[in-house]
């Protein structure tokens, strides 16, 4: 069997299906941005003011004439007095003539003769205060995001302030989750004695829509022609198979033997690991790539958190490690995942709980420690659930 060390260096070599679709831009979150985007004008597009307060001509004096008011939204003021001030709120276009912005805070508002006036006790007003000038941040025409960027909320919101309202972006392929089992009923079914209700594929979907992945999911029995049927249909759409159960050495383990006769290769069946041992994943000459984990929830949980997850985000970067406390004799063959909790921000303890079958326990988890095999080093890898 492979170590984990081993199985990721397997992962990192099997490329991630992606293709390339013009998306709406609401729906482009995650995805990898395949165009330089333009700047369509100067931003900011206006000397912009940054506070509320007046604009004013003249630094040199402390009191000025009101002329009015200006609010974002509106057009650009004329400054006629150079002893004069317009009363103006954030985001406003500085008015024309006006040099330098003096904050609401500083200021007393009054009446002289009949007319409204302001003044300030600040003795440094000087050039350009609270001014966001045009152009200081890009100018029109250079690039303002460049190709090959991972789209984050802020970026979307960039696009859009450029008038971008659908994007070119390298997206996964279709991912297709399947539960396989005569033993699995649904969320709302009432299971028989010798039942349980399905929870792999739900987490996993929920895992993956919480990264921005939608995804699609369906149970197949314990039929070896049913699930090839489907799984073949499926592939025809869907780039990524995560498949849970099935995977063992019994006797309705069918799923090996099917993605051979679809023409897949195993990258690796069975890591020397506790809990998760024969986690299958292969990959086919057109680039699917199937992650078929065992039936067991526990396992699935640690499989597709450790191995799925990184190969999908590319995280080849190493892991932090945290002193744990109560971590059992490591065993002397297979390294351990153990999950672990938080006592503070860098120390941990082991989970109390009833074995791999105990998902109840597991609500507490925090993280999973990696433990190798002859290990009895109390700082430990994590990673994060």
């Amino acid at each position: 069997m492979l170590t984990p060390l081993e199985a990721f260096q397997i992962l990192q070599e099997i490329p991630v299906p992606k293709q390339k679709a013009y998306v709406p831009l609401i729906d482009c979150l995650g995805g990898i941005l395949m165009e330089d985007l333009l700047a369509d004008r100067d931003f900011p597009p206006f000397d912009r003011v940054m506070m509320d307060g007046i604009a004013i001509g003249n630094v040199n004096i402390q009191e000025w004439k009101w002329e009015g008011i200006a609010f974002a939204g509106e057009v650009q003021k004329k400054l006629e007095n150079p002893n004069g001030a317009w009363e103006i709120m954030t985001g406003s276009p500085l008015p024309i003539n006006a040099v330098a912005v003096i904050k609401v805070e500083d200021l007393d508002f009054f009446e002289k003769e009949g007319e409204k006036w302001v003044s300030t006790k600040n003795q440094n007003i000087e050039i350009g205060n609270f001014i966001h000038h045009r152009g200081s941040d890009i100018l029109q025409g250079q690039v303002i995001l460049k190709k090959g960027t991972r789209l984050k909320a802020n970026h979307i919101a960039i696009a859009a302030s450029v008038g971008y309202s659908k994007l070119w972006v390298e997206t996964l392929g279709e991912i297709h989750v399947f539960s396989t089992g005569d033993e699995l009923v649904s969320i709302e079914e009432t299971p028989l004695d010798h039942q349980i209700r399905s929870s792999n594929s739900i987490m996993m979907q929920s895992a993956l829509q919480q990264l921005g992945i939608s995804s699609k999911h369906h149970h197949l029995p314990d039929d070896p022609t049913l699930i090839h049927q489907a799984l073949k249909n499926s592939l025809l759409t869907s780039d990524i198979l995560l498949l849970s159960g099935g995977v063992s050495a019994g006797k309705k383990d069918y799923i090996p033997g099917i993605l051979k006769d679809l023409g897949f290769e195993a990258k690796f069946h069975k890591i020397a690991q506790k809990p998760g041992k024969p986690l299958w994943v292969g990959s086919r000459e057109d680039g699917k790539v199937i992650f078929a984990f065992p039936g067991n929830p526990i396992s699935t949980l640690v499989c597709f958190s450790i191995y799925f997850l990184s190969w999908l985000q590319d995280q080849t970067t190493p892991f932090p490690q945290v002193k744990i406390t109560g971590l059992p004799a490591p065993l002397a063959n297979l390294d351990h995942w153990i999950p672990i909790q938080w006592t503070n921000k860098q120390q941990a303890q082991v989970l109390k709980h009833n074995g791999s079958g105990d998902l109840v326990h597991w609500q507490h988890a925090d993280a999973l420690a990696w433990q190798k095999a002859n290990d009895t080093s109390e700082e430990l890898i994590y990673f994060p659930l």
